[in-house]
């Protein structure tokens, strides 16, 4: 007897391998599978404006790393909660005072432009169509400021579509593959939050029938549709857990991913158990053997990917 509702994420044409260079943008979603593919020792690029949640932020953000437009100090604010930052950054940027917040944000922004212009990968990840504007421009978050100091819009499929096609147009060599967040939004209630993600959904759904290389990964369909239990969400009831998280980026590879890199990243995950595990006796002979081990077998592995990336 079938427990559950399969779904199928289309294989990509073209699948990926350790070689290619890889760069997430969005939401938290994107955050968590971006941070786990560094663990699997992918090349993956710096995060420069931290989590991204409606397609006007997202869109301006690559914007920005095209120049790269390094940030002034007549962007930076003082927030509620002590700490300086920008309306373009997620709250995990901000720092104690303007002078840092700003060498850390320009030096992210570098280090992220640079590898943008020359990855091969872009996934990005819808997280709302609602945004809020703060003097005429979307901000990429609040920072705790009061609610009168924004006003909220709504954007339609036509809107977040025509936010990203000049961007597509600009990077016809890149594959973008998408999707929508199926962390919810409740701020903006049942109804609101199924608004939004529908905007999102047929937005994708126009882009990827504009433009040959954006291809469209479930994820959102295979929280809401596969897994269907409140099990898989943490104690908010909107985010995800850990093994949630694990079984999208598995699934992500089966369906993005070629052969012999899957069978690198099971090895590589098997290693990260090991080294994750911690003895009942880290001083003793036993164990130090034991890491000896593991680190000639990481040696080995990263020496195979590395290799692999030489010759493609």
């Amino acid at each position: 007897m079938e427990w559950q509702t399969k779904v199928t994420a289309p294989p990509l044409p073209e699948r990926f391998s350790y070689a290619n260079r890889f760069f997430f943008a969005g939401s938290c979603f994107a955050s968590d599978i971006a941070q786990k593919m560094r663990e699997l020792h992918f090349l993956v690029a710096p995060d420069a404006f931290g989590p991204l949640f409606n397609p006007s932020s997202i869109a301006s953000s690559l914007e920005r790393l095209e120049g790269p437009v390094p940030f002034e100090l007549a962007e930076v604010m003082k927030f509620p909660y002590g700490a300086y930052g920008s309306l373009n950054h997620h709250t995990s940027f901000s720092r104690e005072d303007a002078g840092s917040f700003l060498a850390h944000a320009n030096d992210k922004l570098k280090e992220a432009a640079d590898f943008f212009h020359t990855t091969d990968f872009v996934v990005i990840t819808f997280g709302t169509a609602w945004t809020y504007t703060h003097n005429g421009k979307v901000v990429a978050n609040c920072h705790k400021l009061p609610a009168r100091f924004f006003s909220r819009d709504f954007l339609s499929p036509e809107q977040v579509a025509d936010l990203m096609v000049p961007l597509l147009q600009r990077h016809r060599d890149k594959t973008w593959i998408m999707t929508v967040s199926p962390i919810r939004h409740w701020g903006d209630g049942a109804h609101g939050n199924q608004l939004s993600k529908a905007s999102l959904h047929l937005a994708i759904d126009r882009l990827q029938s504009t433009f040959p290389n954006v291809y469209y990964f479930p994820s959102y369909e295979l929280v809401m549709d596969e897994l269907r239990d409140y099990r898989y969400y943490a104690a908010d009831q909107c985010h995800l857990t850990e093994q949630t998280i694990e079984y999208i980026l598995e699934r992500f590879l089966e369906a993005a991913a070629d052969d012999e890199t899957r069978a690198l990243v099971k090895k590589m995950e098997k290693l990260n158990e090991s080294l994750a595990h911690r003895p009942l006796f880290p001083l003793s002979e036993e164990n130090t053997l034991f890491l000896k081990k593991l680190e000639k077998q990481k040696a080995e592995l990263l020496q195979t990917i590395g290799i692999k990336r030489k010759l493609c």
